[in-house]
């Protein structure tokens, strides 16, 4: 079996009916989408499908749990994938309705809020372009991990796993933040760290503020031309200074 995505016809035909298939979407099968498009709406790409198990081991009020673990086994699967065809909306939509459709319903609850705006939000591309990569349920995943993977540590996860500590980290760090930059993520977050290390109470305002600050910096200097040291002592001297 290969990667699969899905037509824009048959994409924009869903999202286009939306209204009267929205309650569908908590059905337990995706069969409801061929019986109503009256054909298998997901195409091969010229990958094999990697086997790709995630964890749905969590009671359901506490699916962000398996957020970190399921970052390592989508990003380590699916590394291969640029950045340009991990911005297409084909490819995670089709996946969140084809062999992930039962842990989309999972992580995001959509038996009990199976709305019109959490159906866009999580299976499609809901929202503009870089907001909609950390609301789709799969495109979340392996952007957390392409964003905070981290091959010089000791654990690659490092990063990764603090940012899914919480779900306002990922919001703050991936969703608000100016950039797709490895370099400008890992150097923001590796300065967080330390500043734990160093005993500074880091929580979710802490990380608000630390955020509002690199998209500050991002007005006055160009952050991508910046070296990492560079953006790390600004982030970790910042930290310093809210904990006075």
């Amino acid at each position: 079996m290969n990667l699969q995505f899905i037509s824009w016809d048959d994409l924009n035909a869903i999202k286009e009916n939306l209204d009267q298939y929205v309650s569908k979407f908590a059905l337990p099968s995706n069969a409801w989408i061929e019986e109503e498009l009256g054909h298998s709406p997901f195409l091969n790409t010229k990958y094999p499908m990697p086997d790709i198990h995630l964890d749905m081991s969590q009671p359901v009020d506490k699916a962000h749990l398996t957020d970190a673990a399921n970052v390592q086994e989508v990003y380590g699967k699916l590394s291969f994938i640029s950045d340009s065809q991990a911005s297409d909306e084909r490819l995670w939509a089709g996946m969140c309705l084809g062999p992930f459709y039962e842990y989309t319903q999972y992580r995001w609850k959509i038996a009990k809020k199976c709305t019109k705006q959490d159906i866009k939000a999580h299976y499609f591309f809901g929202f503009g372009a870089r907001r909609s990569l950390s609301r789709n349920a799969l495109a979340r995943l392996w952007w957390i991990g392409r964003l905070t993977y981290d091959d010089s540590r000791p654990d690659p996860y490092e990063l990764t796993k603090f940012v899914c500590e919480n779900a306002d980290h990922a919001l703050h760090i991936i969703e608000r933040n100016t950039s797709n930059s490895p370099t400008i993520i890992r150097a923001f977050v590796s300065a967080i760290l330390t500043a734990r290390t160093e005993g500074l109470n880091i929580n979710t305002d802490t990380v608000g503020e630390l955020s509002k600050y690199l998209n500050l910096l991002g007005g006055t200097y160009i952050l991508d031309c910046l070296p990492y040291d560079t953006i790390y002592n600004k982030t970790l001297a910042k930290a310093r200074e809210l904990a006075k």
